[in-house]
C-alpha cells in the first residue's frame, strides 16, 4: 500500500526538496465566485484518467530526478471526487520515482457533502495524511449564498469525521462578504474556535473577473464591504486568532504549531515543484534557474496530449533575474517569516539589492510596513493589509 512504501523510501536525506501538486479538474457544480480551472462533467473514464496522470509525472521527472519529495498536494476542482484507488495509484508512482521523507505530507482538499465523507478512510488507506475541507461558512443562508452544495450540518458531521481520521486537517472559511457584519463574523469565528481545528485557511470573498458573481455586483445585486470595513474585518480576524494560540505564518492561514501547511510553504518560499494535471503551473531549478511550466488548462485536450506524446505542457520557459526576483517578493512577503536578503541579491542584476533597495526599505520601515533586520526582509502585520503597493514600490527602478 501506498502509506508502507512512504514509510521505507525515505533513506536518502540530503536531497533538494521538491513538492508535487495534482490537479483533478472536475467538480460537480461550479461555484458562482469560482474562477479556478474546473469543470462539470457527466462522465469521466477514470482509466485513462490515471494512466495520463502516471505518464505526466513519468515524463516530468526529468525536471527533477534527484529529489526528495516533502509534499503532495490534491487540488481542484474538487479532487475528494476521485475514486481512492487513482489516489493510490499517483502515490505509488511518485514512489516509484522518488525517494520521499518518511514525514511527508500528503493533502487533499475536499467538499463536506456525504458522498465524499464517506470515502475518508479510503482516501486515508491510499496514503493522504492531511485533508483540507471547504466549509466556508456555517450558516445555511450563507452556504446557499455561496452556490455551495452541502448544509451547515453536513459541514459540522465532515469535520467530525476529519477528526476522528486523520490526525491533521485544515478547514476554509470565507468571510467579508454582502451577507456579512464583523459582529456576525464575530459569533462565527467563536463557533469555528470552539471546534479546535489545528489549521485555518480564512480568506475575505474576492469577486473574480468572468465569474457569476462578478456580473451580480455589477447588475447591483449585491454590495461587497467597503475599504474600511474590509480591513476593519481583517483586523477583527487576525486578532481573534492570535489570541486563540495559533500562529499567524500567512495573510490567510493560522495554524496551531506543527500544522503549517507544508506544501503551500514551498510555494511561498519559493522552492520547486512540479504541475500535474490540466492547467497545473510548475518551478523548477535549473543551473541555479528558475524554469516555469504550464499545462494545457482544456481536461479533454490535456488527456489528448498526454496520450499522444506523454506530457501537455504548453509552455516551459526560463525566468529572468527580474521575474524570478518579482515572484520571491510576491510569494514571500505573504510570510510572517520574510524573505532571507541573500535570496533576493541571487537574482539582482547589477550589483546587490539590498543596496538598491534600501532607501525604498528605510522608507517603508519609517511607516512600520516592514522590518529589514538580520537579513531578513518582513512585512509587519500593518504591512501584510498593503502588501501589493509595497512590492510594486520595491521593484519600480
Amino acid at each position: 500500500m501506498s502509506y508502507y512504501l512512504i514509510a521505507t523510501n525515505s533513506f536518502v536525506t540530503h536531497k533538494k526538496p521538491l513538492s508535487i501538486y495534482v490537479h483533478w479538474p472536475f467538480c460537480v457544480s461550479k461555484c458562482p465566485y469560482c474562477d479556478f480551472n474546473s469543470h462539470v462533467r457527466e462522465s469521466i473514464d477514470h482509466k485513462t484518467w490515471l494512466e495520463s496522470y502516471l505518464k505526466d509525472l513519468a515524463y516530468q521527472k526529468q525536471f527533477a530526478p534527484n529529489h526528495e519529495i516533502k509534499s503532495i498536494f490534491f487540488g481542484g476542482g474538487t479532487p475528494s471526487l476521485m475514486p481512492a484507488h487513482i489516489i493510490e495509484g499517483i502515490i505509488d508512482q511518485i514512489n516509484k520515482i522518488w525517494d520521499v521523507s518518511k514525514d511527508v505530507e500528503i493533502s487533499m482538499e475536499a467538499n463536506p457533502n456525504s458522498s465524499e465523507i464517506n470515502k475518508f478512510l479510503d482516501f486515508k488507506l491510499a496514503g493522504i495524511n492531511r485533508i483540507s475541507l471547504g466549509i466556508q461558512s456555517l450558516k445555511s443562508d450563507v452556504l446557499k449564498f455561496l452556490g455551495r452544495a452541502h448544509s451547515s450540518q453536513e459541514a459540522l458531521h465532515a469535520i467530525e469525521s476529519a477528526q476522528k481520521v486523520f490526525k491533521s486537517y485544515s478547514l476554509d472559511f470565507i468571510y467579508a462578504h454582502p451577507k456579512h457584519t464583523p459582529q456576525e463574523w464575530d459569533e462565527e469565528l467563536i463557533e469555528i474556535l470552539s471546534i479546535n481545528p489545528p489549521h485555518l485557511s480564512l480568506y475575505q470573498l474576492t469577486i473574480e473577473p468572468q465569474t457569476p458573481f462578478q456580473s451580480y455586483e455589477r447588475l447591483g445585486k449585491f454590495k461587497m464591504p467597503n475599504e474600511i470595513v474590509s480591513e476593519q474585518f481583517y483586523d477583527q480576524t487576525v486578532t481573534t486568532m492570535i489570541n486563540s494560540g495559533y500562529m499567524h505564518y500567512e495573510v490567510s492561514n493560522f495554524a496551531k504549531p506543527g500544522h503549517a501547511c507544508q506544501h503551500n510553504m514551498a510555494y511561498w518560499q519559493s522552492k520547486d515543484y512540479l504541475g500535474i494535471g490540466p492547467g497545473a503551473h510548475g518551478r523548477h531549478t535549473k543551473n541555479s534557474r528558475r524554469i516555469a511550466t504550464r499545462a494545457h488548462r482544456s481536461p479533454e485536450k490535456w488527456l489528448s496530449l498526454v496520450q499522444q506524446q506523454g506530457h501537455a505542457l504548453t509552455h516551459e520557459e526560463t525566468l529572468t533575474d527580474q521575474e524570478s526576483l518579482e515572484e520571491i517578493l510576491l510569494m514571500g512577503l505573504r510570510l510572517t517569516e520574510g524573505i532571507d536578503l541573500k535570496k533576493l541579491d541571487q537574482y539582482a542584476s547589477n550589483g546587490s539589492w539590498r543596496n538598491k533597495t534600501a532607501h525604498k526599505r528605510n522608507n517603508l520601515a519609517k511607516e512600520g510596513l516592514i522590518t529589514h533586520e538580520k537579513e531578513k526582509l518582513k512585512t509587519t502585520p500593518q504591512g501584510l493589509k498593503k502588501l501589493n503597493a509595497i512590492i510594486e514600490y520595491l521593484l519600480i527602478d
